[in-house]
């Protein structure tokens, strides 16, 4: 799975480029990486002096500081007219299936800078294996986890499909839908958790059972 959704990667380059101020000389789009995150910075705010983290980002009206440029991205197909980057950047990380509210993109800006910092999306997976498959094996996992290593809403549905299936001892992926009330792509993902901790065993295309 990747670290970054792909929209939410290009509508914020894009919108750096169509609305930098591009009259600030001697600053630049630049995009920096770090391990848990990555930050797109853009010369100039707002074009109306607002702060973005004082708006509804939902519900923002498009104004465009370089309408040429916009209007070139928009031909390329790279941007619409609706002015929506902000709702395209936010629902592409709500999609993913082991999305939280500690991952929600942050957008920033005073009045000559603009900020968005992108969360890596499986920065905290990587310690599953190791911080959860105790606590599922004990059926001890926490309400709360305060190194916030793990999401809670993962380890929950972990969790309970492993209850489950101590029970049922097999089960197919459309009984986890139902029991967790997820789509397809989101048990398969969890299904993958547990069969990478050596939890369960798949024995068939679409049957699992208890390991």
């Amino acid at each position: 799975m990747p670290d970054y959704p792909d929209t939410a990667v290009l509508e914020g380059i894009v919108n750096a480029l169509i609305h930098r101020n591009y009259l600030e000389l001697g600053s630049e789009v630049h995009i920096d990486m770090f391990d848990d995150r990555m930050e797109i910075y853009s010369p100039g705010g707002m074009l109306d002096g607002r702060k973005v983290q004082d708006l509804d980002l939902r519900n923002v009206s498009s104004r465009r500081r370089n309408p040429i440029i916009a209007d070139i991205f928009n031909r390329l197909k790279y941007m619409d007219r609706r002015g929506s980057g902000f709702k395209k950047i936010l629902d592409s990380y709500e999609f993913q299936g082991h999305y939280t509210e500690e991952m929600k993109p942050e957008f920033r800006s005073s009045n000559s800078e603009f900020w968005l910092i992108l969360r890596n999306l499986n920065y905290n997976l990587n310690t599953i294996g190791n911080d959860l498959s105790a606590q599922i094996a004990d059926n001890k996992m926490p309400i709360k986890n305060a190194d916030k290593k793990v999401p809670i809403k993962t380890g929950l549905q972990l969790e309970k499909i492993l209850q489950y299936l101590s029970e049922q001892e097999e089960c197919s992926c459309r009984d986890i839908c139902a029991l967790l009330d997820v789509k397809e792509r989101r048990a398969r993902q969890l299904l993958q958790i547990l069969q990478e901790q050596g939890k369960i065993e798949i024995i068939g295309a679409n049957r699992t059972n208890i390991g």
